[in-house]
């Protein structure tokens, strides 16, 4: 290819580039995962399948020890062999087989991106360490649709490597919808089996959505979440007795061994069951509110409660899941943590500051008197309007209190 022609295939790519992001604007981007079926797959694609994340991890380690005397942008994508240890730790030399070139750039690429998310973090004056060495590698990016990975229906797909259809469960779930563009995917491993993460876009409705009223919501240990309307809606999940039982036959097993490592895995998928129904719970919730035209709420210090008392409880709730998928959302009104919105009185517009965390009913000297969370969670859509956080005294604001207590009278 000569210099004219390079430049120009590249002036391509670059303005092909430029219309999928303004393409992407109107979109909306969601992810399906859709999980591979084992039992259907043939020894040569189990085998592919499971070296894949093998090489994967050899090449990662490869690419760090480079790192500790080179650039990695001077790390070699096209190398066919690597440096590593053996079952037994000594220094080993590995044949990738099975990893694409493709795979092996978003191997690197990920490194990359790590290293500029750590870059990230020391300029904000935060402690940052360094990447590791893996033991496992569990996420394979698959660049592009049509060549990496493809759908030939919604029980069938093919990834590049694989000779023959690879059977999958759960593309229904986006299969049917009209005009969805498929991306990038992600191949997974995780303690229950191995999954594609699929990146969809789809073109925004010209309908607009109907929302509710909005609403406040107030987080807590004894209730997870209550709301401005008066629900309360408390979540613990506990660690079974699954998870326990796993944890006692792993303690027994002697360190190194194959039955310590079977144990683990039965450990890893035990918490990934746990952690499969936080997230069902979590998305079912922000689902429920994000049908509300603006939600208030107030970024709460849930790594403070954890490091606190209340760390068993925190832990064992969807209070983190819930608050970052919140955050998330443009119509979400997130209030600072100095916001007074338990001890200030809305009827008299004065702050009650000796209010106590024993206090479970919020009352003031002017004859006001609410449930404490109820309470708070009205004042985040008070303060949020009156716009006066973070001030020593809380000026008047127009909203009249007992407009907010019909709404939360209101059947939810």
């Amino acid at each position: 290819m000569t210099a004219e022609e390079r430049l120009a295939k590249n002036n391509r790519i670059r303005e092909q580039g430029k219309q999928t992001r303004e393409k992407r604007k109107s979109q909306v981007c969601r992810v399906y995962r859709v999980k591979i079926d084992i039992s259907h797959l043939n020894n040569a694609q189990k085998e592919r399948l499971q070296m894949l994340f093998v090489e994967a991890k050899w090449l990662y380690n490869d690419a760090l020890t480079f790192m500790n005397d080179h650039n990695i942008n001077g790390y070699n994508m096209a190398v066919q062999t690597v440096q590593g240890l053996d079952k037994d730790r000594l220094p080993a030399t590995h044949e990738l087989e099975y990893l694409g070139a493709q795979m092996k750039q978003s191997v690197i690429q990920g490194i990359k991106h790590s290293l500029k998310a750590l870059a990230s973090i020391k300029e904000h004056n935060h402690q940052a360490g360094s990447l590791r060495y893996k033991s496992e590698y569990a996420s394979i990016n698959l660049q592009q649709y049509q060549v990496t990975y493809r759908f030939y229906d919604d029980k069938h797909i093919g990834i590049q490597g694989f000779k023959g259809w690879i059977r999958i469960k759960g593309a229904k779930q986006f299969w049917n919808i009209p005009d969805l563009e498929f991306a990038n995917a992600k191949l997974l491993k995780l303690p229950d089996g191995y999954y594609l993460a699929v990146t969809t876009y789809q073109n925004k409705g010209g309908e607009e959505k109907k929302y509710k009223p909005e609403i406040g919501i107030d987080m807590g240990i004894k209730t997870t979440i209550t709301t401005s309307y008066g629900r309360k809606i408390k979540v613990q999940i506990e660690e079974s007795e699954r998870i326990k039982k796993c944890q006692r036959l792993m303690s027994r097993r002697k360190k190194g061994s194959n039955n310590r490592y079977k144990a683990r895995k039965l450990l890893q998928k035990a918490y990934q069951r746990l952690t499969n129904l936080k997230k069902d719970i979590a998305n079912k919730i922000v689902y429920e509110l994000l049908e509300h035209e603006h939600v208030y709420m107030q970024d709460e210090n849930l790594k403070g409660w954890h490091k606190g008392l209340f760390g068993r409880p925190v832990q064992h709730s969807v209070l983190g899941l819930l608050k970052a998928k919140l955050m998330k959302n443009d119509r979400v009104i997130v209030l600072p943590k100095s916001a007074p919105t338990t001890k200030y009185c809305p009827k008299c517009r004065k702050l009650n500051r000796d209010i106590t965390l024993s206090d479970r009913i919020y009352e003031c000297s002017c004859g006001y008197r609410e449930d404490r969370d109820i309470h708070a969670a009205l004042n985040m859509i008070v303060l949020s309007k009156g716009n006066t956080c973070g001030t020593q005294e809380i000026h008047a604001f127009g909203e009249d209190i007992r407009h907010l207590q019909n709404i939360a009278a209101q059947p939810h």
